[in-house]
């Protein structure tokens, strides 16, 4: 609260900051009802005070961030070139490490899944590789489309890569890479029609 004081000449008058209880004091008094005491008092010009103003409401649904989608996914692996090896045999991913920038300090590929991309990083893994669900749908996963599950089931069976199916019963194929990241594939020929 802010009490104006006398004025002394041409500058403003001085100004007198009381604290929260007399300000409850002072409302009592004034027959007012003080809420809650101030948060901050902020100086102003001159000697004016100035109570901080409350703070601002939420954003407008309106000012939502609009979003496009996944762009990549980060993977941890030991190797990054036997990997990138593995997801161009195994998954059929085109690789494209030529896009990534070569000032990383670490050894990596970029491997094109559609219109995603998965950065391979070989960086030490904080997580166990070993002992993770044998189902990858109930570990953290990355989820991929795939026009046909027939064309990936053989080079999976051909590399000896264990697989399981979606327990939901859709149209969809969990395995693990090497390095124990777990991989959904979901059929869905549909986005592929023209």
């Amino acid at each position: 609260v802010v009490l104006p004081g006398r004025s002394s000449g041409p500058f403003p008058p001085p100004v007198m900051a009381l604290g929260s209880r007399s300000v409850v004091l002072l409302a009592v008094l004034a027959g007012a009802v003080a809420l809650r005491p101030p948060r901050q008092v902020q100086l102003g010009h001159a000697s004016t005070l100035r109570m901080a103003a409350e703070p601002a409401p939420a954003p407008e649904a309106a000012t939502k961030p609009t979003y496009g989608g996944i762009q990549h996914c980060g993977v941890l692996v030991s190797s990054a070139e036997a990997a990138r090896e593995w997801y161009q045999t195994v998954f059929g991913f085109e690789d494209e490490t030529h896009l990534r920038p070569k000032k990383l300090p670490y050894p990596g590929a970029f491997m094109r899944a559609g219109s995603q991309q998965i950065h391979i990083m070989e960086l030490p893994n904080p997580d166990p590789t070993t002992g993770r669900p044998a189902h990858g749908g109930r570990d953290r996963h990355v989820a991929l489309t795939i026009a046909s599950l027939d064309a990936l089931k053989p080079r999976l069976d051909a590399h000896g890569v264990a697989y399981t199916m979606s327990q939901s019963g859709r149209a969809a194929l969990f395995c693990r890479d090497p390095d124990g990241n777990a991989y959904e594939f979901m059929e869905e020929p549909q986005l592929f029609e023209q």
